[in-house]
């Protein structure tokens, strides 16, 4: 069943050049699943009472084209298939004029809370998406590839900020923390193309963060890797393509 929903682009989720941030476009991808199951009756609500949740596992994010400030954006999300205890979902965003102007596709794991343990999908939640048990093929989620050197490392300090309603540092925060590693002159003269995470385990509130990246150049442009560690742990694997 896809699901749409329009948005303002804001001023305080621009950079200099008046564009949407990456990491801001990666939130309103986050909005959207959670507006959706809210609409679905399997909100934060529906979390709490049951006593689990949706933990993103990896996306794919391509961006053809970013919007501007005070530009209108449409996004569309599908729940794909539910596989045991996974669940597919792809998400679209277009101008007023219906141009494309991202994709994702992205893995969900569905978890026991107070155990933190993957548990299969209920016949309720599948339902609550319109979908069947039998819709189960996944979808094409490239895997990010590790950093062979240490070419950059940063360490990070978990802020109370950080933390999300599932108690463990939020999605996108990985994601910043990979891009700030990189030098400014580099992430300011350069455009995020795509960008490919693996989240391997969480972090929480008073863990030690290092963030290691690499750079390559090839002919389609630059692609820089990234391992974010938490208390000797690989937390997350992210690969960024960028122009």
């Amino acid at each position: 069943m896809a699901w749409s929903r329009t948005y303002d682009i804001p001023y305080f989720l621009i950079d200099r050049d008046r564009k949407l941030r990456v990491t801001a476009l990666l939130q309103f991808l986050e909005d959207m699943a959670i507006r959706h199951s809210e609409f679905c009756g399997v909100g934060l609500d529906y979390y709490q009472e049951k006593g689990v949740a949706w933990v993103l596992a990896k996306w794919d994010v391509e961006i053809f084209s970013y919007p501007v400030f005070n530009q209108q954006i449409t996004i569309t999300t599908v729940p794909t298939s539910f596989r045991s205890y996974f669940g597919f979902r792809k998400l679209e965003v277009r101008s007023e004029d219906g141009e494309l102007l991202a994709k994702a596709h992205t893995l969900w794991v569905f978890v026991d809370t107070m155990r933190k343990k993957p548990i299969p999908v209920t016949d309720e939640v599948v339902h609550a998406y319109g979908l069947t048990r039998d819709q189960k093929a996944p979808l094409a989620i490239e895997a990010p590839v590790p950093p062979k050197t240490d070419e950059m490392v940063v360490s990070y300090q978990i802020r109370p900020a950080d933390i999300d309603t599932n108690r463990h540092v939020n999605n996108i925060r990985f994601v910043e923390w990979a891009i700030d590693t990189l030098p400014v002159d580099f992430t300011e003269n350069h455009t995020v193309q795509r960008v490919m995470v693996d989240y391997r385990k969480e972090l929480t509130y008073g863990e030690p963060v290092s963030c290691v990246a690499e750079m390559a150049r090839n002919d389609n442009g630059i692609t820089t890797r990234h391992q974010i560690n938490g208390d000797e742990k690989t937390a997350s694997l992210i690969t960024i393509m960028w122009t």
